[in-house]
């Protein structure tokens, strides 16, 4: 018996954030965008949340993953299903804190069913100590 295809989906926007959230008024909030965090020692550790977008229509399996630049996962989440239908897209609301050993070029992605959809550069940078201006006596 051939296997039942899904109906399609895709994940529409990925965000990484200082916070995102659903209030009680069903309005989704995400509040502080970035893509590039800077410190002067590592290891360090950093917590952040990601927003996902699915839109279409089925059941499916949803994963959001980070890795660093070779490839190697740092953090996962657990699957999650998305219930969607053509009137009514799925958010994913997903808390990470990871530790960074080194700088470079991370990747948050989203999964679904399996599939690698879209992924999120998180760049993380060394930075040089300011130098701070002796007290005004």
């Amino acid at each position: 018996m051939p296997k039942q295809q899904q109906p399609n989906a895709q994940v529409t926007a990925l965000l990484v954030a200082q916070d995102a959230f659903m209030d009680n008024r069903g309005r989704t909030h995400v509040i502080g965008i970035f893509d590039t965090v800077g410190t002067i020692k590592f290891p360090f550790d950093i917590s952040f949340m990601v927003y996902c977008s699915i839109k279409g229509e089925g059941t499916h399996t949803a994963l959001i993953k980070i890795e660093n630049s070779l490839g190697d996962k740092i953090a996962e989440s657990k699957p999650m299903v998305a219930e969607v239908t053509p009137q009514k897209s799925h958010q994913i609301f997903a808390g990470f804190g990871i530790g960074i050993k080194a700088p470079g070029l991370y990747k948050v992605i989203a999964y679904l069913d399996g599939i690698k959809e879209i992924e999120h550069p998180l760049f993380v940078r060394e930075e040089q100590p300011t130098k701070t201006e002796p007290p005004i006596q």
